[in-house]
């Protein structure tokens, strides 16, 4: 029997235990052992003739593969230089886990203008609103609509010494959609509005639909598909998230470790299943 790990930091895997039994039941379907691991439980190392290994519980080891859970780039890296393959892979992390690197990798494509902040920070702008987040933050963590140049200094202040953005808020602001991919392939969209404010996160109370997609939803979702895939970084489960200017969708961003809370809510689609079948035809 195979064994995959289902890779997760300590916090994330408190929240997540759910997800993870699912995972593990699912797998006995498909004769794979998949096994919660966290980081704690690791010791990423190299050896004298420059070999990466990895030390569990203080003993060596290496699964067939790493379900990746965790959003460090350099962790999948050093699985993958072990010969492991790891889901989504150390690519598709680096570029989905900092906010500026996924807008940069996906030049081209209609999306709110924006401004990374160096370390050294940019004038507060002339015009107000404007949202400010986190570069490397998720589920909606302290993303801030910003009114006023007292605000935009509170708000920059509570962030740093984070890496963070600025954009321009989008005429449709507090509603966008989820676009699930499933092995470089739509699987379904739910729609997200905000109780109130801009943020729609389901855990933060958004109400959330299925959501059958336009042909111009369904366009834009496959070209981020086909530019993850061409640059040897295909998604095999993540979400490509679309905010509205205009009535017209563009990038908000895209989620590696995407969460699934959503789809079991609005649909009968089982995506742990349909992940770990397509992951089995694979790994034949």
């Amino acid at each position: 029997m195979k064994t995959y790990w289902l890779l997760y930091e300590d916090c994330d895997f408190a929240i997540n235990q759910g997800f993870a039994r699912m995972m593990q039941e699912s797998g006995k379907r498909f004769g794979v052992s998949v096994e919660p691991v966290l980081l704690s439980q690791l010791h990423l190392s190299m050896d004298g003739q420059g070999q990466p290994f990895c030390l569990k519980d203080g003993k060596r080891s290496q699964p067939d593969a790493v379900l990746s859970r965790q959003r460090y780039a350099w962790i999948s890296e050093h699985f993958e230089r072990m010969g492991v393959v790891v889901y989504n892979n150390a690519r598709v992390c680096r570029i989905c886990n900092d906010k500026r690197i996924t807008h940069q990798f996906l030049q081209g494509l209609p999306m709110p203008p924006s401004v990374f902040f160096s370390p050294v920070l940019p004038q507060p702008p002339q015009t107000y609103p404007v949202l400010i987040k986190p570069a490397c933050s998720h589920g909606g963590d302290r993303v801030t609509l910003v009114s006023s140049e007292a605000e935009w200094y509170e708000t920059v202040q509570r962030i740093q010494p984070e890496p963070m953005l600025q954009q321009t808020v989008v005429s449709d602001a507090g509603c966008d959609l989820r676009v699930y991919v499933l092995h470089g392939k739509i699987l379904a969209g739910v729609m997200r509005t905000a109780q109130s404010g801009v943020v729609s996160n389901f855990k933060k109370g958004g109400h959330v639909a299925l959501h059958e997609l336009t042909d111009e939803e369904r366009s834009l979702a496959e070209a981020v598909i086909r530019r993850f895939d061409e640059a040897g970084a295909p998604l095999h489960m993540a979400g490509v998230d679309m905010l509205y200017h205009h009535g017209h969708p563009v990038i908000g961003e895209v989620e590696d470790v995407v969460g699934s809370r959503m789809l079991y809510q609005t649909s009968n689609l089982d995506i742990v299943t349909l992940y770990l079948e397509g992951l089995a035809a694979k790994q034949q």
